[in-house]
């Protein structure tokens, strides 16, 4: 509460509003910044980085000309040059830009240089701006940028920016972390593989995975051992099961896949149809908001493809329920960690330790 309010200047939302959030910046990073993310960030000074970033976040890191990487190869070349080069250095992309869409494309192929720009000297690492543009994918850069705190449209420029927790650690044990949270706000090609870009590998569930795994966020693991993964496990290689060459719709998938529910019909605004609505989902228990109500009554929208309403509800209630139990778990470890400061034990040297 008293971030936006003393820190912002802003004032904070009542308990039973449904906008209080975990993280307290809700005054600043609900709503996705007008134009591009906010870099170079409030704090991106006491950022430090490493050469290897340069790819996760492309307009901030590579495409400026003061840290653009240097390169030998100098002229300005287009499509067939470029393919004719590349088929010697680099055949795995060409192979791969051949079988794409983009390749294909009528009446030109959208090419190396639409993408990358013609001048050899000064060439662009693609952002998700660069595939936003107003003649390629303006809809699918517009409905991911909808997205608030908690989102891919924020996930880098609030994760790693401007948090103080990502700021003060050093270079490298921050790399992990930034190739996730970056990714997919800076880049399409974290889902969408490049170069040949299809849509078919972005419908299948393990490209959620290349991201959302791990002790701190077991989304993955939580999936895969349910009915919903089984179900997705054992059938994903039969097309007449899950036809991933269609739009995601509920003819062509025996069972939901991570992109079925949280990206539906093809929209790019994963919170469009959850009920997380926190950071990482941490006050996501139902406290009776009219804004709670109205995301629970879409979100079991999703479910009743497959369910009944009756049946949804009483599962999302089950969760509020173990949601409601974690936080007071939450609460109790707290206690204990405050305990063993106050009693001088926060920080044990060797001899001390157990």
């Amino acid at each position: 509460h008293w971030v936006p309010h003393e820190v912002y200047g802003m004032p904070g939302d009542p308990d039973n509003s449904g906008k209080v959030f975990f993280s307290g910046l809700y005054a600043k990073y609900m709503g996705y910044p007008e134009g591009a993310p906010p870099y170079p960030g409030k704090y991106s000074r006491f950022w430090r980085t490493l050469p290897a970033y340069r790819y996760y976040l492309p307009d901030f890191m590579y495409n400026r000309d003061e840290i653009r990487p240097s390169n030998p190869i100098k002229g300005q070349f287009r499509l067939r040059e470029c393919l004719g080069c590349h088929s010697v250095v680099t055949p795995g992309i060409v192979r791969d830009y051949e079988k794409s869409a983009h390749a294909k494309a009528e009446p030109s192929p959208t090419g190396c240089d639409t993408c990358h720009g013609n001048n050899h000297q000064k060439l662009l690492m693609p952002s998700s701006k660069s595939c936003g543009v107003s003649d390629c994918h303006e809809e699918q850069y517009v409905q991911n940028a909808q997205g608030g705190i908690g989102s891919h449209a924020s996930c880098a420029s609030f994760a790693q920016i401007e948090c103080a927790w990502s700021i003060e650690r050093p270079p490298g044990d921050t790399a992990g972390c930034t190739f996730c949270h970056t990714s997919p706000e800076e880049r399409c090609s974290t889902c969408h593989q490049r170069h040949q870009f299809d849509p078919a590998i972005a419908r299948r569930s393990e490209q959620c995975k290349t991201c959302h795994w791990g002790e701190d966020h077991r989304d993955w693991e939580a999936y895969d051992i349910s009915i919903h993964g089984v179900v997705y496990q054992v059938n994903k290689n039969d097309p007449s099961n899950f036809d991933f060459s269609k739009k995601l719709s509920d003819a062509d998938y025996v069972g939901p896949t991570c992109q079925y529910c949280h990206l539906r019909g093809g929209h790019h605004n994963v919170q469009r149809l959850s009920t997380v609505y926190t950071s990482m989902g941490m006050s996501n228990a139902d406290r009776g908001a009219p804004l709670w109500k109205e995301k629970r009554d879409t979100w079991v929208s999703v479910c009743d493809d497959c369910h009944s309403p009756r049946f949804a509800r009483e599962n999302l209630q089950a969760m509020d329920e173990a949601c409601k139990d974690a936080g007071l778990k939450y609460t109790e470890t707290f206690k204990v960690a405050e305990n063993l400061q106050l009693d001088g034990m926060g920080e044990p040297m060797p001899k001390d330790l157990a």
